[in-house]
C-alpha cells in the first residue's frame, strides 16, 4: 500500500473512530418513530427483526397502493429492533394510532382502546428487550437510563382523536383522558394526525374534509391546550394547521411551555427558493415561516422528518415530484433551516430549535439515499461530522434539545413526576 493510500485508509479509521464516539456521545432520539405501530399491527417480531407480517390491515394494504413511492425502501421495514441496537438509538417517541378514527368525527368504538392497546404493547417489547431498552416518562429517567447504557421508549400519542370522538358530549372525558396520559408517562400529544378535530383543524389532506371547523384553535381547543400545560404534556403541532399553531403558540409563550413539533419541515427550505404556480398539495404538511417562528418564540423545537417527498419540492422532468434525497441534502436542509430561523430574529441560537424525528415506518414515501434501515443511522452522523458540525451541535439536534423541551413542559406542570422504576431484565447474552 503506498503512503498515499495509507493515509487515507488511516484518515477513514479516525474518522470511523470519531463518528462512533460521537453518535453514542449524542444518544440519538427519535421524536418519532412508528416502527412499534407497524409491528403491533401485523404482527411481526420486532427484536428477531423479522418483518414476515401475520397480517396486513386494510389500514396498510391502502398506504401501500396510495401512498407516493420513492426510489429507496418505501413506506415500511425500517426500523426493526436489531435496526434500532445496531443503528445506536438512544431512545425513540413511539407513539399510539387511530388510523380509522380520523374518518370519523363521531365516535367509532372507542379509539380510547387504540391507546391503552399501544401502551401495553410497548411495556412488553421493553420487557422482552432483556435490559437494552426501558420505558422512560420523564427528561431525567432518560438521562437515567443513558448513564447506564440502556435505550429509551417514550409513549406517546399522535392524534388527539385518540382520546374519543368528537363533540360538547365527550370534552369533558377527553380532559379527564389527557391526564391518564400523563399518569402513564406520554410525553405528548399530536393535536392532529390526517382529520380535522373539534380542538383544530389538520394541516395535510385531511381524512374528514367535509368537517371543516374552525381556522385556529376552538374555546374547547383552547381547554385543551391549556390542560396538556397544566399536566405536563408536551403539545406536537406537526399535523396541525398554520392557524392553529400559531394560536397554540401563543397561550405557550403566555405560560412559559415550549412547543413541538416532533417530525415537520419548512415549506419554505423544501421549495429550493422556488415557488411553482400550484404548489404541490402534500407541502400543506409543512410548516410556513409564521408557524415556524411561533414555535421558536415559545422556546420550541422542530424535529426534521427524513421522508423525502417532504424536504424537496423539487419537480422533476417527468412532471413528477422527487421523493429521493442523500443524507447530504438532509444535513443541508437543518443548515438552510437554521439560517432561515437566524433571520426571524427571535432567538440567538437557531441550532437551539432543531432536532431529530424521523416518521421511519410512517407509511413515508422513502427513507434518504445512504440507508437501507435505521442500522445506518450513524450515515447521518458521518455526514454531519463531514460538514463540519461541531460534536456540541450533533448532541444538541439528535437528543439535547428534545430534553431541554420536554423538561420545559415538565418543569411548568403543576403534576408530580412519577418515575417508573425499572425492571431488572437479564443481559443479552
Amino acid at each position: 500500500m503506498g503512503n498515499t493510500a495509507l493515509h487515507e485508509a488511516e484518515n477513514d479509521s479516525l474518522l470511523a473512530r470519531k463518528t462512533r464516539r460521537v453518535h453514542s456521545l449524542a444518544y440519538p432520539i427519535d421524536t418519532h418513530l412508528d416502527s412499534l405501530y407497524v409491528t403491533r399491527l401485523t404482527g411481526c417480531d420486532f427484536w428477531a427483526g423479522d418483518w414476515r407480517a401475520k397480517q396486513w390491515p386494510l389500514s396498510m394494504r391502502l398506504i401501500t397502493a396510495t401512498a407516493p413511492r420513492g426510489k429507496n425502501v418505501p413506506h415500511f421495514r425500517h426500523v426493526g429492533g436489531p435496526d434500532f441496537l445496531h443503528g445506536g438509538y438512544g431512545g425513540a417517541c413511539f407513539a399510539a394510532h387511530a388510523l380509522w378514527e380520523n374518518l370519523f368525527g363521531a365516535r367509532f368504538g372507542d379509539p380510547w382502546s387504540n391507546w391503552l392497546t399501544h401502551r401495553d404493547y410497548v411495556h412488553e417489547i421493553v420487557g422482552q428487550s432483556h435490559g437494552r431498552l426501558r420505558l422512560a416518562n420523564t427528561p431525567q429517567a432518560v438521562r437515567a437510563a443513558r448513564a447506564d447504557g440502556v435505550a429509551s421508549a417514550i409513549l406517546a400519542v399522535e392524534g388527539a382523536h385518540v382520546l374519543g370522538g368528537n363533540g360538547a358530549s365527550t370534552q369533558a372525558k377527553r380532559l379527564a383522558r389527557l391526564g391518564e396520559l400523563a399518569k402513564s408517562g406520554a410525553a405528548y400529544v399530536t393535536l392532529n394526525h390526517f382529520s380535522h378535530t373539534d380542538i383544530c383543524r389538520s394541516g395535510y389532506l385531511p381524512m374528514n374534509p367535509w368537517r371543516k371547523g374552525p381556522a385556529g384553535l376552538s374555546a374547547f381547543g383552547r381547554d385543551f391546550v391549556e390542560h396538556c400545560m397544566e399536566l405536563g404534556l408536551l403539545i406536537d403541532v406537526s399535523h396541525t394547521a398554520d392557524q392553529a399553531i400559531i394560536e397554540t403558540a401563543e397561550l405557550c409563550l403566555a405560560h412559559g411551555v415550549p412547543l413541538l413539533a416532533s417530525h415537520a419541515a419548512s415549506r419554505t427550505v423544501s421549495l429550493n427558493g422556488g415557488q411553482p404556480a400550484t404548489p404541490p398539495r402534500y407541502l400543506d404538511r409543512t410548516l410556513s415561516d409564521a408557524a415556524i417562528r411561533a414555535i421558536v418564540e415559545t422556546g420550541g423545537t422542530i424535529s426534521i422528518i427524513l421522508a423525502p417527498i417532504f424536504l424537496n419540492a423539487r419537480i422533476l422532468e417527468n412532471g413528477k415530484p422527487c421523493m429521493d434525497v442523500d443524507l447530504e441534502y438532509v444535513v443541508n436542509y437543518y443548515e438552510r433551516l437554521a439560517s432561515l430561523i437566524a433571520t426571524m430574529h427571535v432567538t440567538a441560537d437557531p441550532w437551539d430549535h432543531l432536532s431529530f424525528g424521523s416518521d421511519f415506518d410512517g407509511g413515508i414515501s422513502s427513507i434518504p439515499t445512504g440507508m437501507q434501515s435505521g442500522t445506518d443511522l450513524i450515515q447521518l452522523t458521518r455526514a454531519m461530522l463531514a460538514a463540519g458540525w461541531p460534536e456540541e451541535r450533533i448532541c444538541r439536534v439528535y437528543s439535547g434539545n428534545f430534553l431541554r423541551v420536554w423538561q420545559g413542559a415538565k418543569s411548568a406542570s403543576a403534576l408530580p413526576q412519577r418515575v417508573i422504576a425499572p425492571k431488572q431484565e437479564p443481559e443479552f447474552a
